[in-house]
């Protein structure tokens, strides 16, 4: 179809003629997800069962009074900055709290309205905060980077610990910040610059009783006080450990080693049975029966990806709720045993990278740290999909031509395949000495592969074991997206940050700078002519589109259907790089077949809302939109295609 396609523009098109085409109505249609992937904290109302809030990574506060089946849009105490934490005045539940990356807020009607607390100084990112139970007006909060704040008026004024307080305290960041409901003057704090501190007159003053990291180097990032005991209390790190004391923290007993890159979420016990703790890891649900002696996986139903874990104190049931990116938010009524959904229709997904198998029959993509599929033929719909990836942040995805498709994704610790379409990972980059932010396969050469980073460009020719830097050796070009000539297999495109266009001719061994006529600033995406080898497009991160009719040697500026100062978003099939997209402006969909020579209106009507990242797929004429907190979205073109052009 697209040799078609591709020679009927030449014959009713010239370059630059763009216009509309064809009658067929085409409409963008929701994927039914991903739901709820931008959650950065949940709250179960203290005092009314079935009602949570959920915080969202945006700053928006939604609430739900049925446990999750419906929600409504609160106020957000700052837009577009980060929730960390929600918590609740015991003695008035409608006051909430909110601790953000612009500061402390305060709301007196759950949530409708909310007014800032000078915490230091205005817009000091507060990271933790607690509450005294017994005396509701003293509060806790803890800073990025200026350490702990302490208030005894409800927010009104805040005070920083007195000077028999290291100096230290005043530098850290605060993770987390807990106080004993028993005995409200005796706080611990999980810091930066110091691990576990205490505080033993309601944090006044505070004395570090940890070093700042563990014996193996980790950072000391929760604590848990045991219900009842003033004595007993756990401590969590980035990298998995946790250690328990039965005497205040004088002295500590190990009782979880962690795993690579498994660090603790969060630390939360059942009311009704303080023994009973879970632990929210990067690999899933941990639960413990005797207050952290011992370690097992919990929620059979969960996926093993990174989840928080927290306990509703209201009701007899003492719901559980585990949330996180790939599973949204979970419900459990018996202590982790069984989970059900508690996220319907909650919003708050935004997608920023996408690929699809070469047929256009599975889409993969990455929320955060973690991935999702989307399976037409799975009536599940979206399903979690992030398995065994660690590192963080997911910086890049690709995929291979197999049966089942292989999906490859990229974190700073390396290269992640799946064989299943993404239901489990295992690391295949062990040799690799680059954090990749780009990672490629060779659509013809199989055993060849691609990476890139901060520190260059570097080739593997068997499959991931070894990685050689190519010729020049000593460049450190970061290149970003690579393009494959679908004709000749030696011809490899590169466009980077700051270096223009590199061209390889030989698979990848040997590469040259090609800018002369390009701008200093960076490539986006490099596309080839259908019919015409010698002729590359490359599209600048501003959108201005250069021509090369000698194979990079020279370039000049090409008149793309869009001006200065719209919004495009770009996306090239890998397997037919002459077949490229153009979002304009949310709106308009222009389709070119010759990598940018001549350009096609299909579409008018866009979608209502801000589009992060586009995809597209040729085989099956299939584009998919991802939005920012309003999930993804499918334009199917094939009969739109068919309708202009014929078979």
């Amino acid at each position: 179809m697209l040799k078609t396609i591709s020679f009927l523009c030449g014959v009713l098109f010239f370059i630059g003629g763009c216009g509309p085409a064809g009658t067929g109505i085409l409409q963008w249609e929701f994927t039914g997800g991903p739901y709820a992937q931008n959650i950065a904290t949940v709250h179960p109302d203290d005092k009314i069962p079935s009602t949570l809030y959920v915080g969202l990574t945006n700053g928006e506060i939604l609430q739900s009074n049925d446990d999750g089946n419906t929600w409504a849009m609160l106020a957000s105490p700052a837009p577009h900055f980060p929730l960390h934490q929600i918590i609740q005045d015991p003695d008035t539940p409608e006051r909430l709290f909110a601790a953000t990356d612009a500061g402390a807020f305060a709301s007196t009607d759950r949530g409708k309205s909310w007014n800032a607390l000078a915490v230091d100084k205005p817009g000091t990112p507060v990271l933790a905060l607690t509450i005294d139970p017994w005396t509701p007006g003293v509060m806790c909060a803890g800073t990025s980077g200026r350490g702990i704040f302490r208030t005894t008026n409800g927010g009104t004024s805040w005070a920083a610990p007195d000077s028999t307080t290291d100096a230290r305290i005043g530098m850290s960041d605060v993770y987390d910040i807990a106080v004993d409901p028993g005995k409200p003057n005796l706080l611990y704090a999980a810091i930066s610059t110091m691990g576990l501190v205490k505080s033993t007159d309601g944090g006044i003053s505070w004395r570090g009783i940890t070093e700042e990291f563990t014996h193996g180097g980790a950072r000391t990032t929760h604590v848990l006080l045991k219900k009842g005991s003033s004595n007993a209390l756990l401590y969590a790190t980035d990298a998995g450990n946790i250690a328990r004391s039965v005497n205040g923290g004088e002295s500590w007993i190990p009782s979880r080693k962690g795993q690579e890159s498994d660090r603790i979420l969060s630390l939360a016990a059942h009311p009704s049975n303080p023994d009973f703790v879970f632990a929210g890891t990067e690999s899933g649900v941990i639960a413990s029966t005797d207050f952290g002696m011992t370690w097992n996986a919990a929620g059979r139903d969960l996926p093993r990806i990174a989840t928080h874990v927290v306990v509703s104190e209201a009701g007899p049931a003492n719901m559980v709720y585990a949330y996180g990116n790939g599973i949204g938010v979970k419900a459990s009524a018996d202590r982790g045993v069984t989970w059900r959904n508690a996220d319907t229709k909650l919003g708050g997904s935004t997608v920023r990278l996408m690929a699809t198998d070469q047929q256009g029959d599975h889409l993969l993509v990455a929320c955060g740290n973690t991935c999702l599929a989307l399976d037409p033929g799975r009536s599940e719909g979206w399903v979690a999909a992030g398995m065994g990836i660690t590192g963080g942040d997911i910086s890049s995805i690709t995929t291979e031509a197999t049966q089942p498709p292989t999906f490859y994704v990229t974190t700073k610790e390396g290269v992640f395949q799946s064989n299943d379409a993404g239901s489990s990972w295992q690391s295949i980059s062990r040799s690799l000495r680059i954090a990749p932010v780009l990672f490629e396969t060779h659509p013809s050469i199989k055993t060849r592969l691609y990476a890139s980073g901060d520190q260059g460009l570097v080739v593997s020719t068997d499959r991931g074991k070894t990685w050689t830097q190519p010729r020049p050796l000593g460049s450190q070009w970061r290149v970003h997206s690579l393009t494959f000539s679908p004709t000749n297999a030696g011809v490899i495109l590169g466009a980077t940050w700051s270096d223009g266009v590199v061209v390889s001719a030989d698979g990848g061994f040997n590469w040259e700078e090609m800018r002369y006529g390009l701008p200093t600033d960076s490539i986006d995406v490099v596309t080839l002519d259908d019919k015409d080898p010698d002729v590359y497009y490359a599209y600048t991160v501003d959108h201005s589109c250069y021509r090369s009719l000698n194979k990079g040697l020279e370039w000049n500026r090409y008149a793309p259907p869009w001006r200065t100062g719209d919004t495009v978003r770009l996306a090239y099939d890998r397997s037919q790089p002459s077949s490229i997209l153009a979002l304009l402006n949310e709106r308009q969909i222009y389709y070119s077949p010759s990598g940018g020579g001549t350009w096609f209106l299909l579409l008018e009507q866009g979608l209502k809302a801000e589009v992060v990242a586009l995809s597209w797929n040729a085989s099956s004429a299939t584009a998919y939109a991802a939005t920012r907190d309003q999930g993804v979205f499918r334009l199917l073109l094939g009969a739109k295609l068919r309708e202009m052009f014929g078979e």
